[in-house]
């Protein structure tokens, strides 16, 4: 029974070794965001307007400098978005870059909460669809063209 239970508990920890579980922090976003707001914020002043998908006033911030033109493997990207007139964030966006993964590495997920008291949902919406957004908005290059470096340097939008 014991020889059961050990083998059970090194496969949960092998899990959370490998990432394969992201344990969601007490608002919702997970862990993997953690410590943003202490990273490199990328915009000097709070960003207004943008698309509709990402409405609001913007910050974002970096886990990881570029490196020449390119973000390295392993960095994130929060995107944080407060409502006109609110004072809480409603929109976290992460884009994480992942060796191997389509779109030149890049990973999307979003979260939004519809008042400050509840914790973020993630929102159900293909990643194909903020590639498309992302790298559209690129007038360098293209997700589909260079893989490599899509959106590099635009990410304030």
């Amino acid at each position: 029974m014991t020889r059961y239970i050990a083998l059970a508990l090194a496969a949960t920890l092998a899990c959370f070794a490998s990432g394969a579980a992201a344990r969601p922090a007490k608002d919702g976003l997970p862990s993997y965001v953690d410590s943003y707001s202490a990273w490199t914020k990328v915009n000097r002043k709070p960003i207004a307007g943008g698309s509709p998908a990402h409405a609001g006033t913007k910050n974002v911030y970096v886990s990881k400098r570029q490196r020449g033109a390119r973000y390295p493997v392993g960095t994130i990207v929060v995107k944080t978005a407060t409502q006109p007139g609110r004072r809480w964030l409603s929109l976290v966006a992460t884009m994480r870059r992942i060796k191997g993964a389509a779109n030149g590495g890049w990973r999307w997920e979003e979260f939004t909460r519809s008042s400050s008291s509840q914790r973020f949902s993630k929102i159900d919406f293909p990643e194909s669809g903020c590639a498309a957004c992302t790298c559209r908005r690129s007038p360098t290059t293209t997700c589909s063209r260079d893989a490599e470096q899509p959106f590099e340097g635009r990410l304030e939008t």
